[in-house]
Formats: C-alpha cells, sequence, structure tokens
C-alpha cells in the first residue's frame, strides 16, 4: 500500500465499521421480539466474540495472508459480510427459541448466537487486516474506524424508525457490499461492483417480496404474523 491510505480504503473502513455497529444494535432489538428482552443485551457478547475470532483468525492467517494484496483482502472480507448478513437474517428472523429448558432448545440458543457472530466474525477480519497492513497509518485508519460508528449512531434511529430491525441489518449489508467496492482499485473494481449489485439487488426484491423473507415471524417461541417493533 502506498505510504497514505487513499480516501476510498478510509471510507471503506468507515463503511464497515459503522455497518458492524447497525448490527449489533439492531440484533437488540430482534432478540427482544423474537426470544425475551432478558437477551436483548446478548447482541454485544456476539459482536465481541464475533470480533475477537476474527483477530485470532487474522492473526493466524498472516504467513498465507501476507501473498494477498491488502485491497483484496479487504474486498473479500467486507463482500464476505454483507453476504453472511443477508443469509444469518434470513434464518434468525424465522427460529423458535423459548425459555423452557431442553436439549433442543438448547441448540437452538447455540446456532443462533454463532449465526449470529458470523457477521461479526467477516467484517470484524475486514477492520482487523485493515488495522494490521496499514499500521504504519495507523490514525487515519482508526478515525475513520470511529467516524464510521459516530456516523452509524446518528444513522441507526431514523433507519429503525422507518425500515425495521431487519431492514437496518439489510441496510448494513448494503454499505459492507458498497465497502467492497471501495477496496478494489479502480481499475479492478468490475466484478466487485457487479457481485454487491447483484446482492443489493437480491436484498431489495426479497425485502418487498410477497414471502418476506425477512420479516420476523415468531416471537417468544410462537408463530406470529405481521410483528411490529
Amino acid at each position: 500500500m502506498p505510504s497514505s491510505v487513499p480516501a476510498r480504503v478510509l471510507l471503506g473502513i468507515s463503511l464497515v465499521s459503522g455497518s458492524l455497529l447497525m448490527t449489533e444494535l439492531s440484533l437488540t432489538r430482534i432478540f427482544s421480539v423474537t426470544m425475551y428482552y432478558h437477551f436483548a443485551f446478548m447482541a454485544i457478547s456476539i459482536a465481541l466474540f464475533g470480533l475477537s475470532a476474527s483477530g485470532v483468525y487474522v492473526f493466524l492467517m498472516r504467513e498465507r495472508f501476507a501473498r494477498v494484496p491488502t485491497d483484496r483482502l479487504l474486498s473479500i472480507h467486507a463482500l464476505a459480510y454483507a453476504l453472511v448478513s443477508v443469509v444469518a437474517l434470513a434464518i434468525l428472523v424465522r427460529m423458535r427459541v423459548g425459555l423452557n429448558y431442553s436439549p433442543a432448545n438448547v441448540a437452538l440458543m447455540a446456532v443462533t448466537y454463532v449465526l449470529s457472530a458470523l457477521p461479526f466474525f467477516a467484517g470484524g477480519a475486514a477492520v482487523s487486516i485493515a488495522i494490521a497492513r496499514l499500521s504504519a497509518q495507523i490514525g487515519a485508519v482508526y478515525a475513520a474506524d470511529l467516524l464510521g460508528a459516530a456516523a452509524a449512531c446518528l444513522l441507526l434511529m431514523p433507519a429503525l424508525n422507518r425500515l425495521g430491525a431487519p431492514g437496518a441489518i439489510l441496510a448494513a449489508a448494503c454499505f459492507g457490499a458498497a465497502a467492497a467496492a471501495l477496496f478494489h482499485p479502480p481499475g479492478r473494481r468490475a466484478p466487485v461492483v457487479a457481485q454487491g449489485g447483484a446482492l443489493a439487488m437480491v436484498v431489495v426484491i426479497a425485502g418487498a417480496s410477497p414471502l418476506r423473507l425477512f420479516s420476523v415471524s415468531t416471537t417468544k417461541g410462537h408463530e406470529q404474523h405481521a410483528v411490529l417493533f
């Protein structure tokens, strides 16, 4: 990478950082509806788990990653973050978790925890790679990270009010796809833009579909319809 970090990379870092925070806080609302309010703040431990695991992953893969350009690594992990966010959300809103103690319910809780951690793992890996590979410009990288998180705090409430929690997570996934395109150099950006655009189209079409793929269908272990929150 050059001695100064390109503005497109800093903007991509801001988008990933901000969208991760949007996802984390949106999950608190989803968990309070699909489970009970006791589990709402489980989203915080899930985010910490996913982010910590991503740091370990980047450390263990450092020798293999050394052969891959930084731009490509950042783009791959940002796109993976966007993709797993969409897939995980579609599954999470359909999981029927109750408070009763049973092997099946414990297994569902474990699946919920791991599935919810995947976006933080992939997105956290992108941030970890940026910090590790751009350490000579850590001030600029960290500033971009904090600015993205601050912008997400301002954007979250309007997004929740207008889109709902699932919609806010889908918007965050689109931000991740946009970051993937920004991370790639302009001359080699076309494939990533196409992939990110395709993902955004899938999100929009699925969200508007009568099948309501991303609508919450179960609350407190019971099937519900047209849940508002």
